[in-house]
């Protein structure tokens, strides 16, 4: 708990370096799907468009980001990429057409790099695969400040388009400089105003965290967005790893552990001072605004819930106790490859992973804990038996640390529960991740030792 925390769970479990397996025929693979969710009665499914595309910065990938993109150049990849996503479409049309997403997101990359006259294109093609969408429907567009201009945040709302989430990340100038963004305070704070202007719902982004960021810098940024009464706020802790600028070049600049920590608790407390209502570990919402938005990590319950990742790069979920615990697949990550697959008519998926039963109750205790609540009972009526009990030492533990409250019916976390959701992700999959890590090293052995009897083979053939 004193040393810098690390989000290696993210979205799921387990982490995509486990994703290795091929997919001989993703066809076979959604029509068995399918029939699954048939005998579900709860079963429902979310929708992810993913758009590759990011303005080049120096440093690269905004120094910190590790997310797979491509560095844009001009409106011709984007024309070319969209016919690519329809094609794509095309391919799990008969799967997905009869489906009616309970949410959208559309992400990337940088998806405001669209022109205005993509976003009704964008959304006839979500509309041609998805016939049965109802209008109500919250549709999410990602973006960053610069591009979000008035002209276009009309096109979006007038396609379709319910909510913008825009990655801001810092509104200190000399901070944003740091990651090589080009954006402008200013930038943010119209594009907030002019989406309230033309009815469009918004979601800012901050990170806390950044390098040379202070408490009052942090204090500052969220005073400035809560004046400007933002619907929806996001402030995360940053992430860092790989080979990123933030990383190798400037982990002497970050905050102490005492202070990300100390931080968290301010921003906290500051939020919910000013009428925000704490929903997951980082998302805040305005408790006067009526919508009750459907975060996309944040689960309150056990159902069916597939999700769908249309485009490079993109990843679905597919749930099941029927076939083991399902299966997670990610679409190739270099756009030639994304576009080849397309090309010869196959799904385009680079890799997968076949859930065991215990992958699948992990995965859904973590997108509960997101919700700083886990239900005792719905737990028990999903995978009969006892959360505390199938990992008492741990859940113990965690209370005694004062980390959450183990009541009969639920589970509820504290405030420094809600901070160290990472570590207590960590800690409840640590033994299926040492399994999962030597079933990885007997494949690689078993590799080794069959290449080497080749050689001796070739060899000894010479």
């Amino acid at each position: 708990m004193s040393r810098p925390q690390v989000n290696k769970i993210l979205h799921s479990f387990p982490s995509p370096r486990f994703w290795r397996e091929k997919v001989a025929d993703g066809s076979k693979l959604l029509a068995r799907q399918r029939e699954i969710a048939k005998n579900q009665p709860d079963a429902d499914m979310e929708l992810y468009v993913s758009l590759p595309f990011c303005l080049p910065t120096d440093p690269g990938h905004c120094g910190y980001c590790l997310f797979p993109v491509e560095s844009y150049q001009n409106q011709s990849q984007l024309d070319d990429y969209l016919d690519y996503l329809d094609r794509e479409g095309q391919l799990y049309l008969p799967y997905h057409q009869e489906l009616s997403p309970v949410s959208i997101y559309i992400g990337g990359g940088t998806p405001n790099l669209l022109k205005n006259h993509h976003y009704a294109k964008l959304m006839t093609l979500i509309r041609r695969n998805f016939p049965k969408l109802k209008p109500e429907t919250p549709i999410t567009l990602e973006g960053i400040p610069q591009l979000f201009s008035r002209d276009k945040l009309e096109a979006i709302k007038e396609a379709g388009i319910s909510r913008i989430s825009m990655g801001a990340q810092q509104m200190n100038l000399e901070l944003t400089k740091l990651s090589g963004r080009k954006q402008k305070p200013e930038q943010i704070i119209n594009a907030v105003r002019w989406a309230k202007e033309i009815g469009l719902e918004c979601n800012v982004d901050l990170i806390f965290g950044w390098p040379q960021q202070t408490l009052a810098t942090m204090e500052e940024d969220l005073l400035s967005l809560i004046e400007l009464d933002v619907p929806h706020l996001t402030h995360y802790e940053l992430n860092i790893g790989g080979p990123t600028d933030f990383s190798l070049n400037r982990r002497h600049e970050l905050p102490s552990p005492e202070l990300v920590k100390e931080m968290y608790h301010h921003s906290r407390e500051l939020l919910a001072k000013h009428g925000y209502e704490q929903r997951t570990p980082y998302d805040f919402q305005k408790i006067h605004d009526r919508q009750d938005f459907i975060y996309e990590e944040c689960r309150q319950d056990y159902h069916y819930r597939e999700v769908w990742g249309w485009g490079y790069a993109a990843i679905s979920d597919f749930p099941s106790a029927e076939v083991g615990g399902g299966w997670t697949l990610m679409n190739w990550r270099k756009l030639h490859q994304y576009r080849e697959a397309i090309d010869a008519g196959q799904m385009p998926i680079e890799c997968a992973f076949q859930r065991e039963a215990e992958d699948l109750r992990l995965s859904l205790i973590f997108r509960n804990m997101q919700s700083l609540s886990i239900n005792r009972q719905d737990y028990h009526r999903r995978f009969g038996s006892d959360i505390v009990q199938d990992d008492k030492p741990l859940w113990q533990a965690f209370e005694h640390l004062g980390l959450l409250n183990i009541a009969e019916n639920d589970i509820k976390l504290s405030t420094e529960g809600g901070y160290y959701v990472p570590l207590m992700q960590i800690m409840l999959a640590e033994s299926r991740t040492e399994t999962l890590v030597e079933r990885h090293y007997q494949q690689l052995k078993r590799q080794a030792e069959t290449s080497q009897d080749l050689t001796k083979n070739f060899q000894t053939a010479s």
